[in-house]
């Protein structure tokens, strides 16, 4: 085949695992002894070398994360065009230079790789991932865990079957500046989250010319098929962050959505979307996203019955009162405006979710977020894509 037309896709295809027939044999792996603790700071007691599988433009920012968790040794690089790999390997500042890997049955094959991270299309994830876990690795995926319910299910039950680590990329989970939301709706007396109102807009998704694929080659987040569109594309961590927030189970979506501004890139993955969510709690999720914005931004808004909170431009803003008609209470809080920027540290927690991947392998802490708050989120995207194509709400039971 000729390399302008390689695919993002066919990096299944060509490795062989785009049928569960050639999934290879498990193996139960007991997690590598630790010998000591894995935080000091002088010395590495504990180390894993993983593979990094998929070169494309996300992998940037998940290959300098790591280079802040030294003991997570890139030992492997694995893409289907070469110049990718070149590429990222000149981003790496730890360990030795990663073998460059073609075919993902051979990096399954290497026994001293302990886990893989998985940074390919979204279509792609259920075929890896439990190919990996089939061959005794671990795994950490880049969200969306997958692009339906039922994949999810099948990942997870591979999980369990193995006995192998799944962790997903939600890394807002550990970011300093949602932790501290979450904290604040924990223990503030802002009393239930009753609504929420979330957007996220960007600008077209674009790779720049020095990371392009050859001419000609399809641009996978283009395809609805291979990258569910707009909503698991951009809503899927801030649909995570609600999830977290409400604290309950989605129970029905509706959704319009669409391919709405022509002036793009050719696609027929959806550019703009408007989903609800209701809970089980009662509570709704009202989320809106578009990929033509050029400068906006907008507040992470949730409404709570004693205040409303608000996140952006590096603050938490809580504000609270009382139902108009009825007396004011004489203990009303005063209005909280709390800087994120200290609490930050290691920006939006993609550093942070690799050391807890660390820990997760040195048999210290289970893998957060897994599967199952992972699979909350495909809940919600998936229902949504269904309620615009069918024209109705959704009931989560629907979807497996």
């Amino acid at each position: 085949m000729e390399e302008k037309n390689l695919s993002r896709r066919n990096f299944i295809t060509m490795s062989g695992l785009a049928g569960s027939s050639l999934l290879l044999g498990s193996s139960v792996l007991k997690a590598e002894t630790l010998l000591g603790s894995p935080f000091a700071k002088s010395v590495l007691v504990s180390s894993y070398k993983v593979a990094v599988i998929g070169c494309g433009n996300r992998s940037k920012a998940l290959i300098n994360a790591l280079n802040s968790v030294p003991e997570l040794e890139m030992a492997v690089l694995c893409d289907i065009v070469p110049h990718k790999m070149e590429q990222r390997a000149q981003l790496i500042k730890t360990g030795v230079k990663p073998q460059f890997i073609s075919d993902m049955r051979k990096v399954f094959e290497m026994s001293d790789i302990s886990a893989v991270v998985i940074v390919t299309p979204n279509d792609t994830h259920r075929e890896i991932a439990i190919a990996a876990m089939e061959a005794g690795k671990h795994v950490f995926c880049e969200k969306p865990l997958a692009l339906t319910v039922v994949e999810c299910n099948e990942i997870i039950g591979a999980s369990e079957r193995t006995r192998r680590y799944l962790q997903i990329g939600h890394q807002r989970r550990h970011s300093g500046e949602y932790q501290t939301l979450i904290e604040s709706v924990r223990n503030k007396p802002v009393g239930k989250v009753l609504q929420s109102s979330l957007y996220d807009f960007r600008g077209d998704w674009r790779v720049p010319d020095a990371d392009e694929y050859p001419k000609g080659t399809p641009y996978w987040r283009l395809s609805q098929k291979q990258s569910g569109g707009v909503v698991y594309e951009m809503g899927a961590h801030i649909i995570d962050v609600n999830n977290w927030v409400f604290d309950s189970e989605p129970t029905q979506v509706v959704s319009l959505q669409g391919v709405n501004n022509f002036s793009l890139r050719k696609r027929d993955s959806s550019d703009h979307s408007g989903v609800l969510a209701y809970y089980a709690n009662g509570s709704l999720m009202n989320y809106g996203g578009n990929v033509y914005n050029y400068g906006s931004t907008a507040l992470d808004t949730f409404f709570a019955v004693n205040a409303t909170l608000q996140m952006g431009g590096g603050f938490l803003e809580i504000k609270y009162g009382s139902a108009p008609g009825f007396p004011k209470p004489k203990d009303i809080p005063q209005a909280e405006k709390i800087s994120l920027k200290a609490n930050n540290r290691e920006g939006d927690g993609v550093v942070e979710q690799f050391k807890h991947f660390l820990k997760v392998l040195d048999g210290k802490a289970q893998p957060w977020p897994d599967g199952y708050t992972a699979r909350k989120v495909v809940q919600i995207m998936e229902g949504s894509v269904r309620s615009a194509l069918e024209k109705r709400v959704i009931d989560i039971k629907e979807l497996g």
